[in-house]
């Protein structure tokens, strides 16, 4: 069976993390990839789980919560093994290293050092980069306060009881008891 699911979230509180109980099983072995931007980090987790596929195994797929096309983990339960994305802005880092984890450089495979140019260009986007994080968490911010403003004048209209009752009902008509 293949999963695929989100372990962290862009929000009003900025970014939200569940990366802590990854991988979901006691005893898996957790390969922190570290490595700059475009390093192949989403592209080496998306090989080994469809590798993993073509070979009958389950595998679960953490997706990346500011660009769901590429992937931020990859979990094989049957063999144990769990990559993550360990860079910010879900920094991982080893429980035990060595015992259960360990790292995986990706930025082995970069020429350094950069061109002067190219060095200018990456603070340039890094900085931009960042400030438009800000910017987009301070959105989020904006838009859960309206809601929250926006429900309050709701709920003095909603009658819970009710609606609890209704809840209870399609849950027993759903599995026939």
């Amino acid at each position: 069976m293949i999963q695929t699911y989100f372990l962290g979230a862009n929000c009003g509180k900025g970014f939200v993390s569940l990366y802590g109980g990854f991988p979901p099983e006691e005893g898996a072995f957790l390969h922190i990839l570290k490595g700059g931007p475009g390093t192949g980090k989403s592209g080496f987790m998306r090989r080994i789980g469809e590798a993993a596929e073509e070979r009958g195994y389950d595998v679960h797929y953490v997706l990346c919560s500011g660009d769901p096309d590429s992937l931020d983990g990859v979990y094989i339960p049957a063999l144990h093994q769990a990559w993550v994305d360990g860079t910010a802005p879900h920094v991982v880092e080893p429980r035990h290293f060595g015992v259960d984890s360990d790292y995986v450089n990706l930025g082995d495979f970069v020429r350094l050092p950069m061109a002067e140019k190219d060095r200018e260009e990456v603070r340039r986007l890094t900085a931009d980069y960042r400030a438009l994080y800000a910017e987009v968490y301070e959105k989020f911010r904006q838009a859960k306060e309206l809601h929250d403003q926006l429900e309050a004048v709701y709920k003095p209209y909603v009658d819970f009881s009710a609606l609890t009752a209704f809840t209870e009902k399609t849950i027993q008509d759903m599995f026939h008891e």
